[in-house]
């Protein structure tokens, strides 16, 4: 069973709005159930530094489709996202799975920057395309300080996050094109169709692997760093990076 402890002088969202929520948030709070964009695979090299049994935290995890996937493989699990609506239905989801699988998952609305979570509380941090929603350079230290405090000594983090990706002619156009915009190399705006002439979904940031290191170093010690291809919301191939480090 999760046995994580909620530090009792945090309340929950229902009761009080985030504090030093991202910029970016409403937009992913506009998601509907089950709708959050989630295409990044899970790469092998999690189930074999992190045993089955272990107790695991999943940023942004939307409606579940990670959460799930692990429990089935012998995980517990608490997601936490800032979408209410994706909360609901992970919580309607795990009513059954709980029931089916020994390992049990649990979900919470939770923001990243301030997590409700004790220190030294997992054996292991996922963060899976989830740095890559962080377009405030600030948030991206924040966000790995949280993981670090609430892993246990030792603890594994685990991460997958997109690369910049400058030799894909679309990649390229959307990093100068949104540059004025955005102020930063790598962040760019992702819309409904992926064309300029829609709506504004989201903004995201793609890493160098100089960006990722020097967020990582500082506060982890880096076992695995290797680089592969994800597959984006819109089909799009791109760099990514797979890292496992312990606290």
């Amino acid at each position: 069973m999760n046995n994580c402890v909620i530090h009792p002088e945090k309340r929950s969202f229902s009761e009080c709005p985030f504090t030093g929520i991202m910029e970016s948030a409403m937009a992913w709070k506009k998601f509907a159930e089950g709708q959050t964009p989630s295409t990044v695979k899970l790469d092998d090299v999690l189930y074999e530094v992190v045993p089955k049994g272990s107790q695991v935290l999943d940023f942004g995890c939307a409606w579940g489709r990670l959460v799930f996937e692990l429990q089935e493989k012998g995980y517990n699990i608490i997601g936490f996202d800032i979408n209410d609506k994706e909360i609901d239905i992970a919580r309607k989801f795990s009513n059954e799975s709980n029931k089916k699988y020994s390992a049990q998952v649990s979900f919470d609305v939770a923001d990243a920057l301030n997590l409700p979570y004790d220190n030294n509380s997992f054996d292991a941090c996922i963060i899976q395309a989830f740095m890559t929603t962080l377009i405030n350079p600030e948030h991206r230290w924040k966000v790995l300080d949280e993981a670090k405090r609430v892993l246990k000594d030792k603890g594994v983090l685990y991460m997958g996050e997109f690369g910049q990706t400058w030799e894909n002619p679309k990649y390229k156009e959307r990093y100068e094109k949104y540059f004025p915009i955005t102020k930063e190399r790598g962040t760019f705006i992702v819309t409904k169709d992926g064309t300029p002439n829609t709506p504004e979904l989201y903004r995201v940031h793609h890493y160098t692997e100089k960006e990722m290191r020097e967020l990582i170093e500082p506060r982890f010690n880096i076992d695995v760093f290797k680089k592969t291809i994800f597959t984006s919301y819109h089909g799009n191939k791109a760099n990514g990076f797979i890292i496992v480090a312990r606290k």
